[in-house]
């Protein structure tokens, strides 16, 4: 099989873009990337067409990222699954791998049941990591402190968030949903507080998620990540 690729997937109803910050407020299509409990990972969208491709291996534990060379592909499906192989630059290709990303091709996009592609696992160097999935979330988004999901149907926009250690974090009703040419924005207001999530568009990605009361900016966490699947 080819490369299993979320960075520009596309259903009957929606379209799925995936991108991570490479550093130094750079940012790039992905392949996949994964949200899991001790650090989030991403391999960046291979530019080739070929079976195995050169990408960029991202890490972040605590906040710090490692960006490592690596050679994504090829991927076999088996029982539902796809298994697409990491190796490192310079590295033989071929035979069982030791790392791979799993994916999955029945909880997909392609499938108008799923507005998510379900990124099962990664496997690396440092183990492996179950990744967080929400299939019919609009937003999967991670920071260095929270896992963020957003909800959209029938024009209610709900917001849940989970701190890095586990534990429960918030969870809003009631948001307002903006499209803009630079992107979009997310807006929920509870106790008189404001939360807001903004996202780049696709020539300029990236994002942000803040809070503030009054007027006044209390805290602000860039993203590491993040997927969005909006309507075609």
């Amino acid at each position: 099989m080819g490369l299993a690729l979320l960075g520009a997937a596309s259903a009957a109803g929606y379209q799925e873009s995936s991108y991570a910050n490479t550093g130094q407020g750079g940012w790039k299509p992905v392949a996949a990337w994964c949200d899991a409990s001790a650090r989030v990972l991403a391999v960046t969208a291979p530019s080739g067409q070929g079976p195995v491709q050169p990408t960029t291996l991202l890490q972040w534990t605590v906040g710090n990222l490692s960006a490592q060379a690596w050679q994504y592909g090829p991927g076999e499906g088996a029982a539902g699954s796809i298994y697409t192989a990491l190796t490192p630059a310079g590295g033989k290709v071929g035979g069982s791998p030791n790392f791979y990303v799993h994916t999955s091709n029945v909880e997909n996009v392609t499938d108008p049941a799923y507005r998510l592609t379900h990124v099962v696992e990664f496997k690396v160097p440092a183990g492996t990591f179950r990744c967080r999935y929400v299939p019919q979330a609009a937003v999967l988004a991670a920071t260095a402190k929270h896992s963020v999901v957003v909800w959209e149907q029938g024009g209610k926009v709900t917001y849940a968030s989970r701190n890095r250690d586990g534990t429960a974090g918030v969870q809003l009703t009631g948001g307002i949903h903006t499209r803009g040419a630079g992107g979009d924005g997310y807006r929920w207001q509870k106790g008189g507080y404001t939360y807001t999530l903004r996202l780049g568009g696709e020539a300029t990605p990236g994002g942000s998620l803040s809070v503030s009361r009054g007027g006044r900016t209390l805290s602000t966490e860039a993203l590491l990540a993040y997927s969005v699947s909006v309507p075609k």
